[in-house]
């Protein structure tokens, strides 16, 4: 029982979602249902036309008036009923409306019948320019309406994914991130333009025909009324299983482009290691799987869509015997009638198929929405909610008995530290020994589980993140630049940034005589992640960003090593200008670059093992002297060679 209840909790969902967006925008949706109704009509009355079109063309030549059914006997009584009566002034009053019409046009033919043909002719055309207007308004309004409704589930995904912790995301893996905003919003919006069409054009014309034959041969109105949930019967049947199905085919799909994601953003790796077919297959693999899972729910569509055409043409065949039946044994119904009749009828398959056909693809984006939901049901960054003002910001860092651990692996184990403002903290050990997190602790990504830390002597949880954030600024070891002009890019740091200050910045961090030389300068595009530059533009590039925000706290995680020699002096003496006269926490991986640092830290396992200056720590024979001289070591036999 849990698979059909899922599908449902899920249809609930969607149509809430859809719901609140018809409250949100209630004026479109008021013009839609205005337009649609006018479409409906203009698309029926011509089916009226017939009644007194088939009467001409019946009737004897020259004759008119309106003709007794041919099948009366003199036994029937002389006095017709109410029926008969409204059909006979129908048709007689149409006549009439005929010849003033021609009458007005000053035409007129010797048969006096093509005074009627002529004016359903015309009224046909009007009904044609008519409805291709509503037509136009209904399509455009109804479009833009699903169009709207996604663009705004979009943005609200967007929202919702810079608000969620950095923890989220080291948990996700990014190809199906980006095939829930892509692919399965896409499926949504089908729905949603399918739903805007069909769900509330197509039950009008069932309701058109339905008027129709009431009014007309009110003896078929139940073989309709009975024929219509018969057809929905299967498509709720099969909604439920399209739904499930069509969520684990989204699902598919999401691992299908992380795969490709994958290969795209290691391509180096992958070429390097001769990875292409091995992935390639990989990709294939998951591409398979999910075109067995589309199958299967496209399996379950046909099934919908045969029963209900069986259903329907059950109900037709009853159709044709009632209507056999009241025509040659009960003689109550006009020839004309029953051609009237025959098109409303008719048609009504083809709305329930389109209604049908909505219906499972709205089933298909209840699957879609319950993926989306998952992520907007996700806890955001309570770190970036409330919190005291805080004006300014000097720089002084304290940690307290600090613990961290990433699910149960620890990481920090009663760390204490204390960076005085305007000092330079440099934070070493080996891979794995704590820099990085405590790092990330002081940028407040994470909050301890255990211990506290300070920024002024305030606890950092206590503060408005966004005020502290506005005083710092992070230069990464993987540096990352947006696929957007150099200027974008450097004024980043600082939104609003003036030209001058975007030049000042890139020339304190040694950039700008190489950004004046590219093809268009500060405007050239710099490509994904920077593609289009080196590695030690890209850093220089990072610390311009860091340097036109003038932080009072600077994060740098230095990342000079992969750098020959003459890019990495360069890079150091940006570094050197961006340090001076602020806080600055540096993880440092090549120790040469931080002899100069206030405090040394050495971490070993989640625990200071050693602090001081470079001197002091040198002196002590610990493990700072220890990693020093082997990494001097490799770098003279690294000249050596």
């Amino acid at each position: 029982m849990t698979a059909p209840l899922d599908s449902r909790n899920n249809f609930r969902a969607l149509l809430r979602r859809l719901w609140a967006a018809i409250v949100h925008y209630k004026g479109m949706v008021v013009a839609m249902l205005a337009f649609g109704f006018l479409e409906t009509l203009f698309t029926k009355v011509p089916f009226v036309l017939v009644k007194p079109l088939m009467e001409e063309l019946a009737a004897p030549n020259g004759s008119q008036g309106a003709l007794p059914p041919v099948w009366l006997s003199p036994r029937q009584p002389t006095e017709v009923d109410l029926l008969e009566r409204l059909s006979t002034e129908f048709n007689e009053g149409f006549r009439s409306f005929a010849q003033d019409v021609v009458a007005s046009l000053g035409v007129g033919f010797a048969h006096p019948g093509m005074n009627v043909v002529l004016v359903c002719g015309v009224i046909a055309v009007l009904c044609g320019l008519l409805g291709s207007v509503t037509i136009y308004f209904v399509q455009t309004i109804s479009r833009f309406f699903a169009i709207r409704i996604v663009s705004d589930l979009r943005c609200e995904l967007a929202n919702h994914f810079v608000a969620l912790p950095v923890r989220f995301f080291g948990k996700q893996r990014m190809g199906e991130m980006i095939s829930k905003v892509t692919n399965d919003t896409q499926v949504m919006q089908r729905s949603f333009e399918l739903a805007a069409d069909n769900l509330v054009l197509d039950p009008m014309n069932i309701a058109w025909n339905i008027g129709i034959v009431a009014w007309f041969v009110p003896q078929a109105t139940w073989v309709l009324l009975l024929m219509v949930p018969v057809m929905v019967i299967p498509m709720y049947r099969q909604g439920r299983t399209i739904s499930k199905r069509g969520s684990k085919s989204l699902q598919a799909m999401g691992e299908t482009t992380e795969s490709l994601n994958q290969i795209l953003t290691g391509i180096r790796t992958v070429k390097a290691f001769q990875l292409e077919q091995t992935l390639v297959k990989g990709f294939e693999a998951s591409t398979q799987t999910f075109l067995q899972r589309v199958h299967r729910m496209l399996r379950a569509k046909g099934r919908s869509m045969a029963q209900t055409f069986v259903s329907y043409q059950a109900g037709f065949g009853v159709l044709l015997v009632m209507l056999g039946y009241v025509v040659l044994v009960e003689r109550t119904v006009r020839f004309s009638d029953v051609a009237l009749v025959i098109l409303p009828l008719a048609t009504t398959y083809q709305h329930v198929k389109r209604l049908t056909r909505s219906f499972h693809v709205l089933m298909e984006s209840a699957g879609a929405l319950k993926g989306i939901d998952a992520i907007l049901h996700e806890v955001v960054d309570q770190a970036a909610i409330g919190g005291k003002p805080l004006a300014t910001v000097h720089g002084d860092i304290e940690m307290r008995d600090v613990s961290f651990r990433y699910d149960e692996v620890p990481v920090l184990c009663g760390l204490n530290l204390h960076v005085k403002a305007g000092q330079t903290v440099a934070l070493v050990g080996e891979s794995g020994g704590g820099k990085s997190t405590a790092m990330d602790l002081m940028q407040r990504l994470h909050d301890p589980q255990q211990g506290a830390i300070l920024v002024d002597g305030h606890d950092l949880r206590d503060v408005r993140l966004a005020d502290y954030r506005a005083h710092t600024a992070v230069v990464d070891q993987q540096t990352f630049l947006f696929n957007t002009s150099v200027r974008e890019n450097i004024a980043y740091g600082k939104p609003g940034a003036t030209q001058a200050q975007i030049e000042a910045a890139a020339r304190a961090a040694n950039i700008h005589d190489f950004i004046v030389t590219l093809p268009a300068g500060y405007d050239t595009v710099v490509g994904e992640r920077g593609s289009n530059l080196s590695g030690g533009q890209r850093q220089r590039l990072t610390i311009a960003r860091a340097i036109v925000r003038d932080p009072a706290v600077l994060f740098l995680d230095e990342g000079t090593s992969a750098l020959d020699s003459e890019n990495e002096e360069i890079v150091q003496a940006a570094i050197q200008r961006l340090r001076r006269g602020r806080t600055s926490i540096v993880v440092a991986h090549r120790l040469s670059t931080i002899v100069d640092a206030d405090l040394i830290i050495v971490l070993d396992e989640g625990r200071v093992a050693e602090s001081g200056t470079h001197a002091e720590l040198i002196a002590k024979n610990g493990l700072y002297r220890g990693m020093y001289e082997r990494q001097s070591r490799r770098s003279a036999a690294s000249s050596g060679a």
